[in-house]
């Protein structure tokens, strides 16, 4: 693989280091009265495996397309399960804490936009 191409790939997935759940967790008022409830904490700390499972795919995702000679279906495939179900209990948190939860189509087009790009990245390291 070229340099540029490598530096292309790590750039991008750097990018997007944040969960949508964690994202969505900021962007809740505290000052809410659902924010202090038990689901809605409930919700704010399951962020942390989003979080994690993020971190892992970024590092697991190269290195399977890799190891499987370039099969890039199943790796965009597996990024994307995991993205809707962040985006999912994103919303999900969203509507515990008070806030406003995604539409279906939202958390579609979301998912179809991250697939898309994590096909076009996966296909920079082949």
């Amino acid at each position: 693989m070229r340099p540029s191409r490598l530096f292309l790939l790590l750039i991008t997935l750097m990018s997007g280091c944040a969960s949508q759940s964690e994202l969505t967790a900021i962007r809740l008022d505290p000052d809410h009265p659902k924010y202090q409830t038990d689901a809605c904490r409930e919700s704010r700390a399951g962020s942390t495996f989003h979080r994690d499972a993020r971190e892992i795919s970024m590092v697991a995702s190269p290195l399977l397309l890799i190891a499987s000679g370039g099969l890039l279906l199943p790796v965009v495939a597996a990024n994307a399960g995991l993205d809707y179900v962040d985006r999912v209990d994103a919303s999900n948190m969203a509507a515990r804490c008070g806030g406003r939860p995604d539409t279906a189509d939202d958390i579609a087009r979301g998912v179809t936009g991250g697939a898309a790009l994590n096909a076009v990245t996966a296909g920079a390291v082949k």
